[in-house]
């Protein structure tokens, strides 16, 4: 039994060294620091948000009549009768002018609206479903993204249901007005959505969501398989050659350290080079298949396809963000002594690739604040998983401004890396550098006079 605890601490203690123990501290919190997040989502996405409405029926009975039932759902969900009017907006856009009203709802903050028809009571006294227009702007976010058309269907849902219960009983033997349109009094068949600044009729965000769903949930997790698989790679072969004494003895021959950091940027680029195509030539047959969506819809109809250009753009940015990865992972084996080390130099790599997959997947950019858009901004792997959704919602200026980011990231982790190969870290290790000696003597001396 000493024999097996002896070799079970002996493996414990290779394993869990600060940096796996760190790793594991920060994949904790990080989890926890998303689970705020999307909690937060989720709950807001669980609440009424605020609507805007247009009444085409001024002087009409059941337009006045479902305005002040749709401010009694909101009270009686919470909602204070004195702040009724910030949730229930009544807007000044003439019925029918469908730009109009969009900038209105733009303007005040809101992401619906409903209109009533001009003959909406009138209709309805007549026995003919009333109508009523939804209006949406579509904005570029997460899984959330599809609440706007939630509250909409929700509230005119109720409507309808209030209605046909009075005049069911208004009316129950009354033989002009059929079956079906007691059960039915509101026609809410007239969807229009702002999409980039268009408004497009019959489609609402719940069907562009849905279409988008493949993309918003593949394509973060692809980035993050490649990312991690890319760190694994090298820093693995790095601590191979560590563990095989063949770096020891690369860095002995009478060749230039500038030239091995050249030779080994060279091949890590081409490894980034057939990651970046590969994956570029799958996303294109990808979202060949998901254009038309399980819903139906054909976003290229919706302005919501990619071009040549943004095809090149997206290219640019994956092969820069694997080539980021890679100056971080070189950086990183450098400081591993063997193979067995290496798989535990990974994880600050996979931290950085999974904080903005589930950020982009559950929340989405817009809806951070800026303290949280500045640190995703700060993580190289976030511009190419939200690069397509960008290029598709006309966000050209962040696309950019990721890619200097990552040129920028890119040249800074070759030059450290230069640094640190033209050094002798490699082969003494961290441990023997002037200023790890010098902290050592420094708390050493203090512990020793204790």
């Amino acid at each position: 039994m000493s024999h097996l605890m002896n070799i079970t601490k002996k493996e414990l203690k290779e394993i869990l060294t600060p940096g796996a123990v760190m790793s594991i501290v920060v994949v904790m919190l990080m989890m926890c620091c998303i689970g705020v997040l999307i909690n937060g989502e989720i709950s807001d996405a669980s609440k009424l948000s605020s609507i805007g409405i247009v009444n085409g029926d001024e002087e009409g009975e059941y337009s006045d009549l479902a305005i002040e039932y749709i401010k009694e759902v909101y009270i009686n969900n919470g909602v204070d009768g004195a702040d009724i009017d910030k949730y229930v907006v009544i807007l000044d856009a003439e019925y029918g002018d469908n730009n109009a009203i969009i900038a209105e709802v733009q303007e005040k903050g809101l992401s619906s609206a409903i209109a009533f028809d001009p003959d909406f009571s009138e209709d309805i006294t007549a026995g003919i479903a009333g109508t009523i227009e939804k209006y949406y702007v579509y904005n570029n976010g997460g899984i959330f993204s599809t609440t706007t058309s939630a509250v909409n269907e929700v509230l005119i849902g109720y409507v309808n249901t209030y209605f046909s219960n009075l005049l069911i009983e208004a009316n129950v033997d009354n033989p002009d007005y059929s079956s079906e349109f007691l059960l039915n009094p509101i026609d809410q068949s007239v969807d229009l959505t702002d999409i980039n600044g268009t408004v497009y009729e019959g489609i609402t965000p719940y069907q562009i969501s849905t279409t988008l769903m493949g993309q918003t949930m593949m394509i973060p997790l692809i980035i993050m398989i490649i990312i991690i698989m890319i760190g694994s790679i090298v820093i693995s072969s790095m601590g191979n050659e560590k563990e095989n004494k063949t770096l020891e003895t690369l860095l002995t021959l009478p060749i230039k350290r500038t030239t091995i950091v050249a030779g080994k940027l060279l091949a890590s680029a081409l490894v980034g080079l057939i990651y970046g195509l590969a994956y570029m030539v799958g996303m294109m047959f990808y979202m060949g298949s998901i254009t038309s969506g399980i819903s139906g819809v054909n976003l290229a109809d919706y302005g919501l396809a990619l071009d040549i250009t943004d095809w090149v753009m997206l290219g640019i940015m994956v092969f820069l963000s694997i080539m980021a990865a890679l100056g971080m992972c070189m950086i990183l084996g450098a400081f591993v002594k063997n193979y067995k080390a290496a798989q535990t130099m990974t994880m600050p790599i996979s931290v950085l690739a999974m904080i903005p997959m589930f950020v982009i997947m559950f929340v989405g950019w817009g809806k951070l604040p800026i303290i949280g858009q500045i640190i995703l901004f700060i993580i190289p792997f976030t511009h190419p998983m939200m690069a397509m959704n960008n290029l598709m919602f006309g966000d050209i200026t962040l696309v950019l401004g990721g890619i200097a980011y990552l040129i920028i990231f890119s040249l800074a982790m070759i030059a450290v890396t230069v640094k640190i190969y033209n050094s002798d870290i490699l082969l003494t290790g961290l441990a023997q550098t002037k200023t790890v000696r010098t902290f050592k003597k420094i708390f050493g001396g203090k512990k020793h006079a204790e």
